[in-house]
């Protein structure tokens, strides 16, 4: 599959391995986020200051309550289930997969459904054991990312990871995430490391998704002002943008589930990346202008129709199991997986299919 994601700020993740300390509280027990950097007895004044305090105030990370406070502890590593849960946030994740050939998942756990939710939405493989509770290394949190933003490597050689002088220590499977971080220049390293095995930290892994998200839509309704710059994502059903320009990508998230999102007179300078949406779906009209448009739905049908003048260059289906339906007047329609595509009350200059099995209809009015 030909996965690609345009991350328009420069992350300069350069992680270092920080000495962490060991908490009993997991992010099943923290309380509900509090705003304000005052909020935390133990907020820090550093490079993930902001970060730290945005992901709090977006429901990522959540608070610890001790007798003289509450803790945002920056410094704690996170374990696998942990990351699970604050991606799940993140994206809007609410559907399961069935963990019942899962041998070290509790159903009583904090984490079981998180986990189920992980597995669902693609970032996390089933196995028999998901070592929930094992501290998640860099190598595995970058490719949680790097599956739900849809990001993979351009170089099938993963030539630039040669710039580092541990990329022997690199897991195969985690070459291709890495490796597409570092192309779109977001990951740097630290004195010429990437450190893949070394664990990942609270105010790490915040700062990694204050950069990947600039902003959260998270409730319904007309939205005419978004970020100046940096990745929009929208979670929720019902959201109209209007009259906007997004400086980087669009992410219609896991949280629309089958509803509806309309962008109109919407242009975004990025990559536009649809996981979540139904068949009255994504709606673009108007003097709307898209470059590419990535759907990435993990199950359940999907609609894309583009109105009026509205101008789409590429769309590229990448994953899913139930029908895309695309209508409307534009460019290129990509098939790079094996999803039924149906071309209905559509206008397409080009159907280009990259895999070998691939199904499209061309339906009534097209």
């Amino acid at each position: 599959m030909k996965k690609l994601f345009a991350i328009s700020m420069a992350l300069a993740v350069s992680l270092s391995c920080i000495p962490s300390m060991a908490y009993a509280e997991t992010e099943g027990a923290a309380t509900s986020a509090v705003k304000g950097n005052t909020a935390f007895v133990d907020m820090p004044s550093d490079w993930s200051t902001s970060a730290l305090s945005n992901a709090a105030a977006n429901g990522l990370l959540k608070g610890y309550k001790e007798g003289d406070g509450m803790y945002i502890k920056p410094s704690a590593t996170l374990t696998r289930a942990e990351i699970a849960a604050i991606v799940n946030r993140a994206f809007g994740a609410s559907e399961t997969t069935t963990l019942k050939e899962v041998t070290d998942v509790s159903s009583e756990a904090w984490y079981a459904t998180e986990i189920a939710k992980a597995v669902h939405m693609g970032t996390m493989s089933l196995a028999a054991n998901m070592r929930p509770d094992d501290k998640i290394t860099r190598q595995e949190a970058f490719s949680i990312l790097a599956r739900a933003f849809q990001l993979e490597a351009t170089d099938p050689n993963y030539s630039a990871l040669n710039a580092f002088q541990d990329k022997d220590y690199i897991a195969s499977w985690a070459k291709e995430g890495i490796c597409a971080f570092v192309e779109k220049g977001v990951l740097f390293g630290n004195d010429g490391k990437i450190n893949p095995t070394a664990n990942i930290t609270r105010a790490e892994f915040a700062k990694i998704m204050d950069n990947m998200v600039q902003q959260y839509i998270n409730t319904a309704g007309t939205v005419t002002k978004v970020a100046a710059s940096g990745n929009v994502m929208i979670n929720v059903s019902g959201v109209t943008l209007s009259n906007v320009t997004v400086n980087g990508d669009l992410i219609i998230g896991d949280g629309v589930g089958s509803g509806e999102v309309t962008l109109d007179s919407v242009k975004v300078t990025g990559e536009t990346i649809v996981r979540g949406g139904g068949v009255h779906s994504v709606i673009i009209k108007g003097n709307s202008s898209f470059g590419k448009i990535i759907i990435a739905k993990v199950d359940g049908a999907v609609r894309v129709a583009v109105e009026g003048d509205a101008d789409v260059e590429v769309v590229v289906i990448d994953d899913g199991k139930e029908d895309v339906i695309i209508e409307g007047k534009l460019g290129t329609v990509e098939v790079a997986a094996d999803v039924p595509v149906v071309l209905q009350k559509a206008s397409v200059e080009k159907v280009e299919v990259t895999i070998a099995k691939a199904s499209v209809t061309i339906a009534a009015g097209a």
